[in-house]
């Protein structure tokens, strides 16, 4: 799916605007990671902001591309502050496993 398609979707489907650096990083963290054997899955629409555990709706990334993720997604404007803080918290408890 191209960055645009992926923002389109999940606009549509989840009414939030994500920023674009994160569809950017979600496409490209996807291919780069895909063959990883130790990986962390990440909701590409968390569930604080309705999304879900379809696998249309999560990737499989490295520990350090899904902290990376988690700190993109904080650059979406249109987070309410509870989803806000409920990313951060998730941020911050973050740990290789």
């Amino acid at each position: 799916m191209t960055d645009k398609e992926l923002y389109v979707f999940l606009r549509d489907t989840y009414k939030i605007k994500f920023a674009h650096s994160y569809i950017h990083f979600i496409n490209n963290f996807s291919t780069l990671d895909s063959g990883l054997k130790d990986y962390q899955v990440h909701h590409i629409c968390p569930r604080c902001c309705g999304g879900n555990d379809d696998e249309r709706n999560m990737i499989k990334v490295s520990f350090h591309h899904h902290r990376k993720l988690h700190q993109l997604i904080l650059q979406t404007k249109e987070l309410t502050d509870e989803q806000r803080q409920k990313l951060t918290f998730a941020y911050q408890k973050m740990k290789k496993g």
